[in-house]
């Protein structure tokens, strides 16, 4: 009878300690995707592509979490805009951002949806320099994601609105991101 006691917990002890090696509290996500141009920036540039780098830190018991998140998103000008500068050349948009997130509950699932908001800094620059130079302004996103655990990958996609300004006009755009967690 002892033995089966001390049996039974030290498999429940290493059931404990292997859970709790899958929830990390701090993690690192890389990912990249398409991003798409809306307002004054869908006007002048196409569909463009980003990469993001995130510092991830939450809890496996409370839904709220933090993120920091380092962007980069480049948008080809369109036909009209390069016949109009008479050269061809993109928009660029570097970012740095600060997000808070939210666990939606979903126990015993492989996937674990959130949403996401916070405040950055967005540097936009332009590859034709005169005319286009590169400006900082503070923004703010907000996004929905999902956190995937299938076959031994964890793995993320997400979707966010950025919104900042360059230039007298308003930079908006879609992300659409799909990355891996470290």
């Amino acid at each position: 009878m002892r033995r089966c006691f001390f049996l039974g917990c030290a498999l429940a002890a290493a059931n404990g300690v292997q859970a709790l090696a899958a929830q990390r509290v701090v993690s690192l996500g890389l990912g990249g995707g398409v991003s798409i141009p809306q307002g004054d920036l869908s006007n002048e540039s196409n569909t463009g592509w980003n990469a993001l780098g995130s510092l991830i830190v939450s809890t496996a018991m409370q839904p709220l979490g933090l993120r920091a998140d380092v962007a980069y998103n480049r948008f080809a000008f369109n036909s009209a805009t390069q016949t109009a500068l008479a050269a061809s050349g993109h928009e660029s948009v570097g970012s740095l951002t600060l997000n808070a997130t939210y666990r939606l509950p979903t126990p015993g699932t492989p996937i674990s949806p959130h949403v996401m908001a916070g405040l950055g800094a967005y540097r936009t620059d332009c590859s034709l320099g005169s005319g286009c130079g590169a400006v900082t302004h503070f923004g703010w996103n907000v996004g929905v994601g999902t956190k995937l655990y299938t076959l031994g990958f964890r793995s993320f996609v997400e979707v966010r609105y950025h919104r900042t300004s360059a230039n007298g006009s308003g930079v908006n755009y879609f992300p659409v991101t799909l990355g891996l967690l470290f």
